[in-house]
């Protein structure tokens, strides 16, 4: 065998390598937006309860126990659209998180409240309606890490992690 024999065999095999490479790591990316799409669409849930306990009415009245629940669930609409407009970007991603993160403390703080004189503070309903909500949004969010977590793995193994800066791929953020 020639040496342009063996040279050519050589960077086929590489470069066919490099399509296959390619082609995982984008089906993985997909996986992990279609995760992301899964999160977005239970968390807009919290949206709903909020609006259906405080409708944005001019003058509606939101109880001061509540603000703080009713505006990170506010904000929660821009930072999911700021996550989807740079996908599984770790800034973006760490931002959503935090809002998630402060959602959940503001409902565990209301929850805990106890009743006062005039009844409880919490519906009774809207409680079993957010606790599913929440269950669904940690499932969700516990896939979106599983799927960035093998993407993010598969990006630093050996002769993979030679060839992704030149591909265009970067660690993906986790929730």
């Amino acid at each position: 065998m020639s040496a342009s024999v063996l040279f050519g065999l050589l960077a086929a095999v590489t470069v066919f390598w490099c399509v296959g490479l390619y082609n995982r790591l984008m089906r993985m990316r997909a996986r992990g937006l279609d995760a992301l799409g899964s999160v977005e669409k239970h968390l807009r849930s919290y949206t709903s309860l909020i609006n259906v306990q405080f409708p944005d009415e001019e003058g509606s009245y939101i109880p001061m126990e509540w603000a703080g629940l009713v505006s990170s669930v506010k904000a929660l609409d821009a930072q999911c659209k700021a996550a989807r407009a740079a996908p599984l970007q770790l800034p973006a991603l760490q931002a959503l998180a935090q809002t998630v993160d402060a959602i959940e403390l503001e409902w565990t703080t209301l929850r805990e409240q106890p009743a006062d004189l005039a009844g409880p503070t919490m519906p009774e309903a809207m409680q079993k309606l957010w606790d599913e909500a929440a269950l669904k949004v940690r499932t969700a969010r516990g896939g979106f890490n599983q799927i960035v977590e093998r993407y993010n793995q598969a990006l630093d193994q050996f002769p993979a992690s030679l060839v992704v800066e030149m591909m265009g791929f970067k660690v993906a953020g986790t929730l």
